[in-house]
């Protein structure tokens, strides 16, 4: 199906006279027999092509006592497969010439590798190896990645406000949300988890109906078919995964507070958490516009009012994090030398209720969707980021094309909406208070 016109036209949009004309992306949408999502971009730029294989699962599709175990799994899955032994697909994939890595979160598992274009059948190969025949027979891979698993987690803690993402999860969201608990999981799930729990894991969620295949770059869209046929069409089908437990979303759950110190920080930090709509859903893009207004840069409220004029802190920002379900704006503050939080979070409540009662101005608004528009099209400019993004789409929205449709929908925002959404949810009532304090070895 096809669904635009090239990406050729679309980077070359971007520097058209009129900022409002958007661009447009040819892709092909196809689904084999197995429930495989296929989505082809051809573009000859550039002698390379990106692979992009997205799994629909990530820590929000575990459960209590059993967290960590999407971030572990991505590690296995490099641990070899029927006609691939352990660390032969980094060695291959790097032999090329290519990049490859993958990355987990709280919605999905990613897997990419960038390729010079004559290397793509070689990458499918691998790629679909792994996806249906991958080796899960033994405790030493799984002991190894565990370690690593767990080395990573020391690494991310043991840095100055290593605990933060975790605060903020657990204030942020209630207890038992699919959000509450970390990506990385804890110590003790980690160490518990067993063989039978992986290939159980694997059995339910690494599935050809489960996934998304992205193919961008110089490569023959017919023909690739062709060879994503021959590698992924043998693999079987799979049962529905396990729907997602999600409890009712609240927009208005009460101020919630918590205190860290941090002997490893220099500087106390001020994280100030608000309940959103999922990325996609029905408001986010308006509270992402009000995100970039507020806190996005230079010009935004809170760095020329706290930071520039009234000299309260040291950094300020504010963004949305892109969670699917529910997501959350974030405001950051780094309070200058003898500041008291209380009188940086005053300041950021009083532009947050300026905003909500008077709204952006026209040129706040110009500003934001330029940036946003900006940002947007510098990312699409490596055929990586283009596979990722028609991946996100295809998987979060039905749309591979989403990114654009996004650009499109604020592009035409009126400046009431960005207002309307403060008012619902940058509320006292809907906020989590995560304060970072230094402590011990920070003198």
């Amino acid at each position: 199906m096809i669904l635009t016109t090239a990406l050729a036209a679309f980077l070359l949009s971007a520097h058209a006279a009129s900022p409002a004309a958007l661009p447009d992306l040819a892709i092909e949408s196809h689904k084999l027999a197995n429930g495989l999502t296929v989505i082809l971009h051809e573009d000859h730029s550039s002698p390379i092509v990106a692979v992009n294989t997205w799994y629909s699962v990530g820590s929000k599709n575990e459960e209590a006592g059993r967290t960590g175990f999407a971030h572990l799994f991505e590690h296995y899955m490099f641990e070899g497969s029927a006609h691939a032994a352990a660390g032969e697909y980094f060695n291959k994939i790097f032999g090329m010439g290519g990049d490859t890595n993958a990355n987990t979160t709280n919605d999905r598992t990613d897997y990419f590798a960038v390729v010079p274009s004559e290397n793509l059948e070689e990458v499918l190969r691998q790629e679909a190896d792994r996806m249906g025949f991958l080796n899960i027979d033994g405790t030493a891979g799984l002991d190894k990645q565990r370690h690593i698993v767990k080395n990573e987690k020391r690494l991310r803690e043991n840095q100055p406000y290593g605990g933060a993402w975790e605060g903020i999860n657990t204030t942020t969201w209630d207890k038992g949300h699919p959000y509450s608990w970390p990506v990385i999981g804890s110590m003790e799930d980690l160490g518990a988890a067993s063989l039978e729990d992986v290939k159980k894991f694997h059995d339910s969620y690494y599935l050809p109906n489960n996934a998304v295949l992205v193919i961008s770059g110089d490569q023959d869209n017919a023909a690739t078919l062709l060879l994503v046929n021959k590698w992924y069409g043998t693999i079987p089908k799979g049962p529905a995964p396990p729907a997602l437990k999600m409890p009712p979303i609240s927009t208005t759950p009460g101020r919630r507070e918590l205190t860290l110190e941090d002997d490893k920080a220099q500087m106390p930090l001020l994280l100030l958490s608000y309940r959103i709509p999922g990325k996609g859903k029905p408001g986010w893009q308006e509270v992402s516009v009000a995100a970039q207004i507020l806190g996005g840069g230079r010009s935004s409220r809170l760095v020329q009012s706290l930071q520039y004029d009234k000299r309260l802190v040291l950094s300020v920002s504010a963004s949305v994090m892109g969670l699917a379900e529910e997501d959350i704006l974030l405001i950051e503050a780094m309070p200058a030398p003898g500041v008291q939080m209380k009188a940086v979070e005053d300041a950021i409540r009083a532009q947050l209720d300026a905003f909500a009662a008077h709204g952006p101005s026209e040129q706040e608004m110009a500003r934001a969707k330029a940036g946003i528009r900006t940002a947007t099209l510098n990312a699409l400019q490596t055929a990586a980021n283009v596979a990722a993004e028609l991946a996100e789409g295809q998987a979060l929205f039905n749309d591979p094309a989403y990114v654009l449709t996004a650009l499109g929908t604020i592009s035409e925002m009126p400046r009431a909406n960005p207002q309307d959404a403060a008012k619902r949810l940058l509320t006292p009532s809907n906020t989590a208070v995560i304060t970072i304090q230094p402590s011990g070895g920070s003198k």
